[in-house]
């Protein structure tokens, strides 16, 4: 259970984390500028553990090397640029609702490519996890019967926001998988950690030179709320999630990570003063008791199985 555990209390992390990054943007702050500040400060901060991994970088196949860049470069920076972008041009409920295709993408491609088996206890606990998902957010859901879905008329902005969502949704479904695989060749997870930071501000800072429109004076205040945003769902989270990875497969950490919400909704209340709707509670026990009801009986069936064989 600790590896699952570990997966929750990351996004326990990152919930905590829309405290300080919405009022960063909401203060004419962009995006990028934002997470390359983050990805510089947890770059400087873990630049002893890329000197300690050295070795562990420079024996790393072709095939791990892709993977910890795509981790970074296209996971952690692109993705999240891409979610925040598409957010202009789409309903907010719509690109949250497509979101929740990830954890299918990532099921996937750990089934292609690292052999992980769908077995029907998985996919029996994943469809009440995702209802739950979606009982938290059912009244939104209910709602854009008449809301407005797109933002503009143009198609080819709507394209646009679709296209942007999806890219997200790709990217950070891969890059479990990819922090899976690495985790399969023994590659050590603080190594992980921090080759994924600095192979995101390897991605960001080209980005930030070609957009340097994007890029404004930030007073010292903002600049130390951004510095304990990257501390705290940046190092500690990840920390967290790259220790709970090495022991659950990418299938069930795509699943776990689906607590987000939960925690998120939790601080809503507890420091925003916004009260939980019957479909937040409800929503909340199917997805926790989902992924603890699906580790368990993956840990029992891995008891029996020796004794079967």
């Amino acid at each position: 259970m600790a590896g699952t555990l570990f997966i929750m209390i990351a996004c326990f992390t990152w919930a905590l984390d829309t405290l300080i990054r919405y009022p960063l943007l909401s203060a004419g702050f962009s995006t990028l500028q934002i997470v390359l500040m983050e990805h510089l400060t947890l770059v400087l901060v873990t630049s002893p553990l890329l000197l300690r991994h050295r070795y562990a970088f420079r024996h790393l196949s072709r095939t791990s090397f892709g993977c910890l860049f795509f981790i970074g470069g296209v996971g952690s920076a692109l993705g999240t640029l891409a979610f925040t972008q598409a957010f202009h041009y789409l309903n907010p409920t719509v690109v949250i609702l497509l979101q929740k295709l990830q954890p299918i993408v990532a099921i996937l491609l750990a089934y292609f490519f690292l052999k992980e088996r769908i077995r029907g206890h998985f996919v029996r606990w994943a469809v009440v996890i995702l209802a739950g998902s979606l009982v938290m957010m059912w009244p939104d859901i209910h709602s854009l019967g008449s809301a407005q879905w797109h933002y503009t008329n143009n198609n080819i902005d709507i394209l646009k926001g679709y296209g942007f969502t999806l890219i997200a949704v790709a990217a950070w479904g891969a890059a479990t998988v990819c922090g899976k695989y690495l985790s399969y060749q023994g590659v050590p997870a603080n190594a992980i950690l921090s080759g994924r930071f600095l192979s995101g501000l390897c991605v960001l800072v080209p980005l930030a030179m070609m957009m340097p429109s994007s890029l404004v004076a930030m007073p010292m205040t903002k600049v130390g709320l951004v510095v304990v945003m990257a501390l705290l769902s940046g190092l500690i989270g990840m920390w967290f999630y790259y220790q709970g990875l090495k022991s659950v497969p990418a299938q069930f950490a795509t699943l776990a990570e689906m607590s987000f919400p939960v925690f998120a909704a939790g601080i809503n209340w507890l420091f925003l003063d916004m009260s939980l709707t019957s479909y937040q509670i409800i929503g909340a026990i199917m997805l926790i008791l989902g992924n603890v009801g699906l580790r368990m009986k993956e840990l029992r069936t891995a008891e029996l199985r020796p004794a079967i064989q």
